[in-house]
């Protein structure tokens, strides 16, 4: 069972179209889902300036807006979806936790270590645990939806169901 979750699905299984636009619209899906987390718990204090503008001030020079922002956060998120998409679609287990996973997986990647790192945020044990954890499960829920709406769609369009459900499912449970 543990080396199908590491198996590379038959090219016949793969449908890459299909999963790039599924994981795009996931990623769509996330953003609006993200936004509405980030109003209900905010992942950062009232003083700091988000990270997209942070980012785009540092490329352009000028400051940024929170339009600008959110357009940033868009194309993140769709651009995400896609990569998640792809990924699924070669590599199985990318798809632990229905996008769970995923979503911890670029929490822990850009908020923990490449944002600080870049100057973007200040040092991950200077940020409070309160912001610390509206990210982490803002990103978690995020993941999740790029997920779910990755699987749904994607066996709409492909008309067969992602190759990692069947993965994960023990060939003795399927026999019976």
């Amino acid at each position: 069972m543990f080396r199908q979750l590491f198996t590379v699905p038959h090219r016949s299984m793969r449908h890459q179209g299909a999963a790039m636009l599924a994981g795009g619209l996931g990623g769509l899906m996330g953003t609006w889902f993200k936004f509405g987390w980030d109003a209900f718990w905010p992942p950062r204090a009232s003083g700091r300036i988000p990270e997209p503008e942070v980012l785009i001030s540092m490329f352009t020079h000028h400051p940024s807006s929170l339009g600008a922002s959110h357009i940033f956060s868009f194309i993140f998120s769709v651009l995400s979806g896609i990569g998640y998409g792809v990924l699924v679609e070669f590599l199985p287990i990318a798809s632990l936790g229905t996008g769970l996973v995923f979503g911890f997986a670029v929490w822990l990647g850009a908020h923990e270590v490449v944002m600080p790192w870049i100057g973007l945020t200040p040092p991950t044990w200077e940020i409070p645990a309160n912001e610390q954890a509206a990210e982490l499960f803002g990103h978690v829920l995020w993941g999740l939806v790029i997920g779910v709406f990755y699987e749904d769609f994607r066996r709409r369009w492909a008309k067969s169901s992602a190759a990692p459900i069947e993965a994960f499912i023990p060939h003795e449970v399927v026999a019976r």
